[in-house]
């Protein structure tokens, strides 16, 4: 997925409005929108740019996913936005109150989308349809994370190209945000197929049928749409691309060896890459790992908490990969008897830990569980449980034991935590079923929803702040 720098520099441009014309006569030399879609290689590096978006601060889809919860603790190093997080009082200026990454990759994807239908390059027409699918796919996604995370952020269309451009929209609220986002996935559906690439990278970084389904049967939990949510789910598990589990012995590779079996989405990142000091890097190593010994690590910003360790008990094949203890001989860490969090080891290279594991966005034991939450509340209970006791037993666990609705329905959210824990899912699951404030005991309904960045509110005098910052 290498891109052109030109369209970086481009959708850059016009995110924050700063290329607009000045006169009537505008110079070959600069790039717009205008002058830029000409071949088939301009729209692959234009939707290639949409992917480099999803690829920044993985940090911020982590925290949004997973804080705010009874899964992230303090250490001793927590700076003061996490200690905020970790409070779940997150203020409107909080670094991770943020969502500038998003719009980009929704401006990126807003000029694919309008500019990409104008080109008349032959060597386009074998894949037009499929680079328009991506746009909407990533489009709904980036609105998807905006309504979880924020409830309610401007709903925006169209590309920036100049002034002339709606420079302070006001925002729309959460079901709107849903219902276009619904629409997206749809539009993207057909565009799109099973495995549209050559390389496996491609397949597991890229949208897919398997990538799109996924996401409508989330959006559908969401919505308690829950035939809808069951059918997208069991297109995932039926896919011809034939996604499977990778055995409990093999849970780490999940994390490590990047684009296993049971991989549906995945962001790219690549050591080589960043040893030769480009790409991007997955920080959330830095956010997790130790602090380094004999090699440079981490920052130990966030630990396991109790009840994370009460989840996974070490007779839990999971737990040897979401959560380890340095030891009484650290080495390569500094510290000793220091628990962190372990999905995102790196790769170590010297003395040197590159922060280059793939964040997963969807992967096969969720669409499971997907599945059988939305069966569990169709009263297809028993075949629900049949499904809890796939990934129960891939975990080396015994089947459950309950056999009622209720029973069940906490028995979800609770292999939901064990199996996905650290990969962004907790915060957002709590809040849709509702339970939020029984299990993390934040009661104020403004922890339901963060607060739109303080930033924004300065610039935009359109934009109101959610209820409650």
């Amino acid at each position: 997925m290498k891109i052109n720098p030109k369209i970086l520099t481009l959708l850059s441009c016009i995110t924050i409005f700063s290329c607009t014309k000045v006169t009537d006569q505008i110079p070959g030399s600069i790039i717009t929108a205008t002058n830029f879609y000409k071949t088939a290689g301009d729209a692959d590096n234009a939707i290639n740019a949409c992917y480099d978006a999803l690829q920044r601060n993985p940090v911020n889809y982590e925290i949004w996913g997973d804080g705010r919860t009874d899964v992230l603790g303090s250490s001793s190093r927590s700076q003061s936005a996490d200690l905020e997080v970790i409070s779940g009082n997150v203020s409107s200026s909080n670094g991770y109150a943020n969502w500038d990454g998003l719009y980009t990759g929704i401006n990126r994807c807003n000029s694919v989308i309008k500019n990409v239908p104008g080109i008349t390059d032959p060597a386009l027409a074998s894949h037009e349809g499929r680079i328009m699918g991506e746009a909407y796919f990533l489009r709904g996604l980036f609105y998807f994370y905006l309504a979880r995370t924020f409830e309610n952020a401007p709903l925006i269309l169209e590309p920036y190209e100049g002034l002339n451009s709606n420079l302070f929209p006001e925002k729309s609220d959460r079901a709107t945000i849903f219902a276009q986002v619904e629409s997206d996935f749809l539009k993207a559906l057909p565009l799109v197929p099973d495995a549209p690439y050559t390389t496996l990278v491609e397949n597991k970084g890229k949208a897919t049928k398997g990538a799109i389904n996924s996401a409508l049967a989330d959006l559908y939990l969401w919505e308690k749409k829950y035939q809808p949510a069951t059918d997208a789910a069991n297109a995932v598990i039926t896919s011809p691309v034939g996604y499977t589990l990778v055995s409990g012995a093999n849970f780490a590779t999940i994390f490590t060896a990047r684009n296993t079996s049971e991989s549906i989405l995945e962001v790219q990142y690549n050591y080589s890459y960043l040893e030769t000091g480009n790409g991007a890097s997955n920080g959330l190593s830095d956010k997790f790992l130790p602090i380094g010994g004999s090699l440079t690590a981490g920052n130990l910003y966030y630990q396991p908490t109790t009840a994370l360790l009460n989840a996974l008990p070490v007779s839990d094949l999971r737990a040897a990969i979401t959560y380890k203890n340095t030891g009484s001989v650290p080495a390569p860490f500094r510290d000793a008897n220091t628990l962190y969090i372990a999905k995102y080891p790196g790769t170590i290279s010297g003395n040197v830990l590159y922060q280059d594991n793939d964040r997963i966005i969807y992967r096969l034991a969720e669409i499971i569980l997907f599945k059988a939450e939305a069966l569990n509340e169709l009263d297809q209970t028993p075949e629900a449980i049949t499904l809890v006791n796939q990934i129960r037993t891939r975990a080396g666990l015994p089947d459950l034991t309950v056999t009622a609705q209720s029973d069940v329905r906490l028995a979800i959210e609770r292999e939901r935590l064990a199996e996905l824990a650290y990969e962004g899912k907790r915060y957002y699951d709590l809040v849709r079923t509702g339970r939020y404030a029984a299990v993390t005991g934040f009661t104020d309904t403004k922890y339901l929803y963060w607060p739109i960045p303080s930033y924004e509110l300065l610039q935009n005098p359109n934009l109101v702040q959610n209820t409650g910052y």
